[in-house]
């Protein structure tokens, strides 16, 4: 007994002895060799990385910690925050108006079975992140709206990207002056769907990056004078990247029938927020040089467009509809194209709001048999075009106040003797009205 244990002492000591001398050498790597290590490194992270990893740091400020000087403006909250103004849409839903939305992506989802990822992501808006806390009873709890959807799907992945805009929310990820996110905050919304998906996701710095100042959203429709004065004298600064993946963008009418190949990017100098592919109104096919057999619908509305360009380089294919101007069947679109993905981005609002019938009648309206895409080999010099023919046979132009693009005139411009030509129509032929405008398919008057 006594020389098994001295044998087992003196192997533990010349165990231990092997391992000190084999970290000595590990520590002790010839500089070439740590540099060619080093250099590997590098070269990987500058690569397309898989979505996102485990850490997510960002700038973060506890805006809803602190209190602020506040008013409000038409319902708006408008914030004095780090020296600028920030109007906020506030928001107020109970987590039982979900029930509707869960429902129908869960009915989605049996109804495509297990040969369709599904995703839901419910974006917040900006009164979660920036609200300051003397004003915080006047809202709801967004993350609690989006974390019981999450309780309520069956095999559907929930995207709660609460935690991620928390993380960032000392960066432009919103706008001051819209009720939009800034293009900022949906990359970051990209990377963690990307993330859910198993797909690669492009870094920020890949992208070409372009910027127009003295940008005034659409806050500027809601607020009243005095206050938009506030907001113009610290503008946003508009932002948005271009993908340097290779992709071409193929634009469709609201029954997915073939229109033309075009950019993604057509800037709008009076109206920004359109400048994604011809104002986010058309269904829209890119296609790009990856190759991993994965195909991608968007189910999207006007707030969340700005998320499409960051999907270019995750997916072999990616489809774009949007849930007020589309016609088409959204199970057969997906059958027929052999589609792998399906991701629901919409808004907390449409979530709890009655826009989200809109997603029934995606999956239930009319089919129009197989469908047929003709967008194969084509240029730009296809007969159907998005650009609309305004001028008639006798040379007056009757261009439309407002086309979305799908020959859906919002309202036409009609001079009224009343008004100096100054009146719009709102197609009841009266020119009773100033102004209209259409936002998320809601028609509003404004009264000057």
């Amino acid at each position: 007994m006594c020389m098994k244990k001295t044998i087992f002492r003196i192997c533990s000591v010349l165990l231990a002895a092997a391992m000190l001398c084999s970290a000595a050498g590990c520590n002790n790597k010839k500089p070439e060799e740590s540099a060619a290590t080093a250099d590997t490194a590098s070269k990987a992270e500058q690569t397309v990385s898989a979505a996102a990893d485990d850490s997510d740091e960002g700038r973060h400020k506890d805006y809803d910690q602190q209190t602020a000087q506040a008013e409000y403006s038409n319902g708006y909250l408008i914030v004095n925050q780090d020296g600028n103004s920030r109007a906020l849409e506030m928001f107020t839903g109970e987590e039982e108006a979900t029930q509707f939305y869960s429902n129908e992506l869960n009915t989605m989802k049996e109804r495509l079975g297990s040969k369709v990822n599904v995703y839901s992501m419910t974006v917040p808006s900006a009164c979660e992140f920036y609200c300051p806390s003397n004003y915080r009873n006047d809202i709801d709890s967004q993350k609690k709206i989006i974390q019981s959807i999450g309780e309520s799907l069956i095999n559907i992945q929930n995207i709660d990207l609460c935690e991620t805009f928390s993380n960032h929310n000392a960066e432009n990820i919103y706008f001051r002056s819209d009720t939009r996110w800034a293009q900022l905050g949906a990359y970051y919304a990209g990377k963690a769907f990307a993330k859910k998906a198993g797909v690669d996701y492009a870094d920020i710095s890949k992208y070409n990056k372009k910027s127009e100042k003295e940008y005034l959203g659409n806050m500027q429709l809601f607020l009243d004078n005095e206050t938009l004065d506030k907001l113009k004298l610290t503008p946003d600064i508009f932002t948005y990247y271009e993908p340097s993946v290779q992709y071409k963008t193929y634009y469709y009418d609201e029954n997915f029938e073939f229109l033309t190949e075009g950019d993604f990017f057509d800037e709008v100098k009076d109206s920004l927020y359109e400048s994604y592919y011809k104002g986010g109104f058309y269904s829209l096919k890119v296609t790009s040089d990856v190759k991993n057999g994965r195909k991608l619908i968007v189910v999207k509305e006007n707030a969340t467009t700005a998320l499409i360009p960051f999907l270019f380089g995750s997916f072999e294919e990616v489809y774009v509809v949007d849930i007020d101007y589309t016609e088409t069947n959204l199970v057969e679109m997906i059958e027929d194209f052999k589609i792998t993905d399906l991701l629901y981005a919409v808004t907390t609002n449409t979530a709890i709001g009655t826009r989200a019938y809109q997603l029934e009648t995606l999956r239930s309206q009319a089919t129009h048999g197989r469908l047929e895409d003709n967008a194969t080999d084509v240029d730009n010099t296809s007969e159907k075009s998005t650009e609309k023919d305004t001028e008639n046979s006798d040379g007056e132009d009757n261009t439309p106040q407002y086309d979305v693009g799908l020959n859906n005139i919002v309202s036409e411009y009609v001079p009224d003797e009343n008004d100096n030509g100054e009146a719009y129509d709102n197609g009841d032929g009266g020119g009773d009205d100033n102004y209209e405008y259409d936002y998320n398919n809601e028609v509003e008057y404004y009264e000057e």
